[in-house]
């Protein structure tokens, strides 16, 4: 099996915003690679040093808390992260395959970003309710017309 390190450096870019202090700094206490990759990336400064910490890019800083948001946040109940996408669920009753297909190809065309399409996958995935899973993504309509 390969890892995805791109999807690393982002779970690492992600929980830097947890440590955040001095308005860009955090806690380095990651791996000496992946943070290697993030100043590649030109999300972070050389972590190289005998500081704590490492300094956050203006891109870092935002790229940070919008993974942060996107990876360990949660809606409010009853509301979901993409309202202004609907979609007709009516004719799909709890069929998994169909209702992953129809919602992501929803989020795709409304320009939703890969990670959140991948990770609206894995969570309808790892679920026995997808409709359920669905409505907290995007707006569900379970009615037929």
């Amino acid at each position: 099996m390969t890892m995805d390190t791109d999807r690393i450096d982002d779970a690492v870019l992600a929980l830097l915003h947890l440590t955040l202090h001095d308005q860009n700094r955090a806690r380095k206490g990651f791996d000496g690679d992946v943070l290697g990759r993030l100043r590649e990336k030109g999300m972070i400064d050389d972590p190289a040093g005998d500081s704590n910490s490492v300094a956050l890019t203006g891109d870092g800083l935002q790229r940070s808390k919008k993974l942060f948001e996107t990876m360990f946040t949660r809606q409010p109940e009853g509301q979901s992260k993409y309202p202004h996408i609907k979609v007709d669920l009516a004719d799909l009753g709890d069929q998994l395959w169909p209702i992953l297909r129809r919602v992501s190809y929803a989020m795709g065309d409304a320009d939703v970003n890969e990670a959140d399409i991948e990770q609206y996958k894995a969570e309808v995935k790892a679920s026995s309710d997808p409709v359920g899973v669905s409505s907290r993504w995007v707006h569900v309509e379970r009615r037929a017309d």
